[in-house]
């Protein structure tokens, strides 16, 4: 025997019951008989049928159907219920399986982008090492004509800069022309250029680091501002001698110190 919840006033009453003590509710039909014979529906109480007479067999009743039996929880079986609960585990367990992929594909995509910013960073921070070490040079023998022409100092290396005809120049601005006129000295300034170019498309692309590059970024902001001045002084020169001279020694400083700053962050 089991206790079982009446359909209609949700009261307990035993499964074997053929109606609800507590509403009246029918759990279980009466059974009904019919005549053997006739097929007439007879009462419990008829000995005979009233249509035809033939005599009621009681050996032959036939058995109770249930016609309503409630399981117990409320109407819900336990098989139901443990499917529910299979079906709900099952799709938590997709849903978390899913997020835990789309958040490792993240992760990895970050992780590419990290790497690839890095590589980008070390050609570019080389690069200008590269470019300022030409621009060096190319101020150092501005640097040096300028001074052998005002100073008259004889030079081998100058001299076809700052004389003409074996006289030193008046101007030593006639010195610098002639010394940019120079095809050797043209490959130079050529080389610093080509150099700005490539690197100013490179900066272009060192734009919206990745998180933990943005102090990197910030560094090589300033490590390029000194990189073209540098390279600027180099064909552009200006001013008197003294002035360049100290403007093209503290970018040529600050250049090397952005340098080191950079190595900092590429592990070098």
């Amino acid at each position: 025997m089991a206790i079982i919840k009446c359909p209609k006033c949700n009261e307990d009453v035993s499964d074997k019951s053929t109606k609800c003590v507590h509403c009246g509710q029918v759990l279980i039909e009466e059974p009904k008989l019919f005549c053997e014979e006739c097929g007439n529906e007879i009462k419990k109480s008829d000995k005979v049928c009233s249509k035809c007479g033939c005599p009621v067999d009681k050996k032959h009743e036939p058995q109770q159907v249930e016609v309503t039996k409630v399981k117990l929880g409320g109407g819900i079986s336990k098989k139901t219920i443990i499917i529910g609960i299979v079906s709900i585990l099952v799709i938590v367990g997709i849903i978390f399986a899913v997020i835990t992929i789309n958040k490792k594909n993240e992760e990895r995509k970050a992780r590419e982008l990290s790497e690839q910013y890095k590589e980008n960073l070390s050609t570019i921070t080389y690069k200008m090492l590269n470019g300022a070490a030409q621009a060096e040079d190319c101020g150092n023998k501005i640097k040096k004509v300028w001074s052998n022409t005002i100073w008259e100092d004889d030079d081998p290396e100058t001299d076809k800069y700052t004389k003409k005809n074996g006289v030193f120049n008046d101007d030593f601005n006639d010195s610098l022309s002639t010394l940019f006129a120079d095809p050797d000295f043209i490959k130079i300034t050529d080389g610093v250029e080509q150099n700005k170019t490539e690197v100013n498309k490179l900066m272009k692309d060192m734009k919206n680091p990745p998180e933990e590059w943005t102090d990197a970024y910030r560094d090589l902001k300033d490590y390029y501002d000194d990189y073209l001045t540098l390279t600027n002084l180099c064909t552009n020169p200006s001013g008197s001698l003294t002035t360049y001279s100290s403007n093209f020694s503290n970018a040529d400083t600050d250049t090397v110190n952005g340098y080191s700053k950079m190595k900092s962050y590429l592990d070098y």
